[in-house]
């Protein structure tokens, strides 16, 4: 535990220390603010006090900001001739991966942080549905455990930090708008089948305050997945 202690609080320094992880926080808090800002008459008196419709859309923005806040993760240790260092310390390449890991995903949690200002303006001025807010932030969280690991796999294929974002960043775009839009227009079991993976849907849920297992495991499922491969690649690096 010391050693993946001593990866995270690295990593999390070498975050805090580059200027993308402040663009990063202040585009989406910027973004947030302004649908908050547009969506103002839903605050309206005798409209109902919910998140829903700032947070809808969320997924989308996501599949941009967590590839850029996650794209420097390994291609920068490969760029810069660390991850050779990294290789000969006494730590297993899980270890490794499971450490910036979670020092990305404690960043994305800081950034989510800064939204808890709307429920809590909420509160003052109306009455919220404190089981749909945290439903609606479980969700984001979940949301971003998926995504970070993701980003993190496609930070693993390239020393180029611009590449990874693409690689992160266009498929959790396409997948997220094209499941979407496919869900739709399908009708009986192709319906059923696509939106399985229907990122906007599950999320969707959680907006509405539906925890459902099969969303959670989804996400998680996700994740795992994501991270095995991770290391997996590093692995492949080591003997080359």
């Amino acid at each position: 535990m010391r050693k993946l202690g001593a990866i995270t609080q690295r990593e999390l320094l070498s975050l805090f220390c580059s200027p993308i992880a402040y663009i990063v926080i202040a585009g989406f808090w910027l973004v947030t603010g302004a649908i908050t800002i547009w969506n103002a008459d839903a605050f309206g008196p005798g409209k109902p006090a919910t998140l829903r419709d700032i947070f809808m859309w969320t997924p989308f923005i996501l599949t941009i900001l967590v590839p850029a806040m996650s794209m420097r993760t390994l291609s920068e240790e490969y760029r810069s001739g660390t991850f050779e260092t990294l290789m000969t310390a006494p730590v297993s390449d899980a270890q490794m991966v499971f450490g910036k890991y979670l020092a990305s995903l404690i960043f994305y949690v800081i950034m989510l942080a800064g939204t808890l200002i709307y429920p809590l303006l909420m509160e003052v001025f109306g009455n919220p549905d404190w089981g749909e807010v945290l439903a609606l932030y479980l969700g984001l969280v979940l949301l971003g455990i998926a995504f970070t690991a993701f980003s993190m796999f496609a930070s693993s294929l390239t020393r180029d930090q611009a590449v990874a974002w693409i690689l992160g960043a266009m498929p959790l775009m396409l997948l997220v708008l094209s499941v979407y839009s496919l869900v739709r227009r399908f009708e009986g079991w192709q319906r059923e089948v696509v939106q399985q993976f229907n990122i906007m849907g599950r999320f969707g849920q959680f907006a509405r305050g539906q925890v459902e297992l099969d969303g959670v495991v989804f996400f998680l499922a996700t994740a795992v997945l994501f991270l095995f491969l991770t290391v997996k690649v590093v692995e492949s690096r080591r003997w080359r």
